[in-house]
């Protein structure tokens, strides 16, 4: 991704810190003690991003911002096929789909967004990158099928059985990773079901 920005900021003659103030001034934000923000505006006005007049955005700043959005738009969607594998939204559904469409005993729903799933999986297989999209699907087929066993009683949501923090030791745990190991150490709990 560093090669990408300094290209970007070559490209547009700015500095980090002037791509910082520009989407500090498009979000309405103040930008801290992080900069000199006085010297920042005024090169940025200098270099005809704001407007000296009005102290608003020009076109200019707004196709920069615009580039640079594209770039960390197009680095996650990198980071999220490197890390998942290409066809990492069919497994994605295809796990969502095995919890019910239902609330849980809980008061949880069961099943959460593909987005929100999707930022789960490239922490787990960050985490844990011995486990496969096969075994993923095993693992949570047999949870779900354990759990609909017992009419869904303390079963986990399929977010948190990716990943959960615990909230008084802050330790993150995945269920998901505990049931891909259960499978590896123990095959034949898929064959009696």
């Amino acid at each position: 991704m560093g090669h990408q920005l300094w290209t970007t900021l070559l490209k547009h003659n700015i500095s980090p810190n002037q791509l910082y103030l520009l989407d500090c001034c498009r979000r309405k934000t103040k930008p801290g003690l992080i900069i000199n923000e006085d010297a920042e505006f005024n090169i940025c006005q200098a270099k005809g991003f704001i407007d000296p007049l009005t102290g608003t955005l020009t076109s200019k700043a707004l196709v920069l911002l615009e580039d640079f959005e594209t770039l960390l738009v197009k680095t996650k969607k990198k980071v999220a096929s490197d890390v998942l594998g290409g066809d990492f939204l069919d497994y994605i559904k295809k796990y969502r789909e095995l919890f019910p469409a239902t609330r849980l005993p809980s008061g949880e729903l069961a099943r959460q967004s593909v987005q929100e799933l999707k930022d789960k999986f490239i922490w787990f297989f960050k985490t844990y990158p011995e486990y496969s999209w096969t075994q993923v699907i095993d693992a949570a087929y047999y949870y779900v099928y354990k759990k609909t066993e017992d009419d869904f009683k303390f079963m986990s949501t399929s977010s948190y059985f990716i990943q959960k923090t615990d909230i008084k030791s802050k330790t993150v745990k995945s269920l998901l990773a505990d049931y891909c190991q259960l499978l590896i150490d123990n095959a034949d709990n898929l064959d009696n079901i």
